[in-house]
């Protein structure tokens, strides 16, 4: 599995900022030839099958070649799999060299297959900025993340797993498209794709024929290695939007992919119920369900996670690196965003600047989560054109 060298560990400092951050809202892999892993059956990136996109999940701006494709990556942090995605070209004859291309990590829409984008098409927020960059002139290979469309539950919040899946899709495309497709590409993503795309960093290695330049992670969520093994009968009752259903999620994906865990045993009767709800029931709906039917996070456990066998699960799928990056990263967040507290961000970038690490900071306010994806835009398109040149 990929490694990051340096990691910045502190079991001390890690404790500390996880519970400033519960007191602050209370208050307000491998090479082109990867080894094998369990259930490996093709090199990563394989492309497996292929079909067109359908009208519905066409974006604006792009050609009625794009396809819907399947692909092998990874399943967890330590299982191989496949996942599907699509694979969006501009209209017109590419330029010289091939088009650009953008690999892009969608923002949560839940875990069950028929939540994934390439069925549903992607959010008004996400298709145009899907738009927008087709309009600029580059390809998008849009990621629905392993066991979103295909066999298994997602490993939702694994972030080597989502990153490989982020990576192994633009291999994937160039076998479908070849010369279309420059070998110059940039990673992007939203808070769950955000996340993914911390993890994107492994493509120098992973995908080492290919030419990746950066990666945008906006409004993603970070120390989340930290904050959940907190989750227990005596979490505070916090003022994030939607934590409940990012938790349920997270222990639905545990509960599948990794049993050895044996996650039930940390969950009351209400815990359990709404962790199957969730593993079928998409993001829109099952936010509609909690509204109508409240919990907190308390609520759900019995027991807190903080032992080992779930601590180290968490550490190894959550932990955003923070050195060992080899490419520049842009990070984005908005003041006003109430689903993944800014100060996480801030966090996240004391460590990797105290670590040299070529890193970009937009700061928005008086935009919401989602919209933070389309008010950067022109600072990402510009960030995209320097390290894509």
């Amino acid at each position: 599995m990929p490694t990051f060298a340096g990691y910045v560990r502190s079991t001390d400092l890690k404790r500390r900022t996880a519970l400033a951050f519960a007191a602050s809202v209370s208050a307000t892999l491998l090479t082109a030839a990867p080894a094998a892993l369990p259930g490996d059956t093709h090199p990563a990136g394989t492309l497996l099958d292929e079909q067109h996109v359908t009208a519905a999940v066409l974006p604006a701006g792009a050609a009625d070649t794009s396809t819907v494709i399947r692909y092998s990556t990874l399943r967890t942090a330590t299982e191989a799999g496949e996942s599907t995605g699509s694979i969006f070209l501009p209209q017109g004859a590419p330029p010289a060299g091939g088009w650009p291309v953008v690999s892009y990590a969608h923002g949560n829409v839940g875990i069950d297959d028929e939540c994934a984008p390439s069925v549903t098409g992607s959010d008004d927020v996400e298709r145009e900025f899907i738009h927008r960059w087709l309009s600029a002139g580059y390809a998008v290979a849009a990621t629905d993340y392993a066991g979103i469309g295909t066999d298994g539950v997602n490993a939702y919040t694994d972030g080597p797993a989502a990153g490989a899946n982020t990576v192994d899709i633009v291999r994937a495309a160039h076998q479908l498209y070849g010369d279309q497709l420059s070998d110059r590409w940039i990673a992007a993503g939203l808070s769950q794709g955000g996340h993914a795309t911390y993890f994107a960093h492994q493509a120098t290695t992973r995908t080492p024929e290919l030419d990746f330049r950066g990666a945008i992670a906006v409004a993603a969520p970070t120390h989340l290695d930290q904050l959940f093994p907190l989750a227990g009968p005596n979490f505070p009752a916090v003022p994030v939007a939607g934590i409940a259903h990012y938790v349920l999620y997270t222990l639905a994906g545990l509960d599948d992919t990794r049993p050895e865990l044996g996650i039930r045993q940390y969950l009351t009767p209400t815990g359990i119920e709404l962790m199957e709800k969730a593993k079928a029931t998409c993001n829109n709906d099952l936010n509609d369900y909690l509204s109508a039917h409240p919990v907190i996070v308390a609520e759900l456990f019995t027991t807190p996670l903080d032992t080992p066998g779930p601590r180290e699960a968490l550490d190894e799928m959550q932990h955003v690196p923070t050195d060992g990056f080899d490419r520049p990263i842009r990070v984005v967040h908005s003041l006003a965003d109430t689903k993944v507290p800014i100060p996480l961000t801030w966090a996240q970038l004391t460590e990797m600047r105290s670590s040299a690490l070529d890193v970009e900071y937009q700061q928005l306010s008086e935009v919401d989560h989602a919209h933070s994806l389309t008010a950067s835009m022109p600072e990402s398109l510009d960030f995209a054109a320097r390290v894509l040149r």
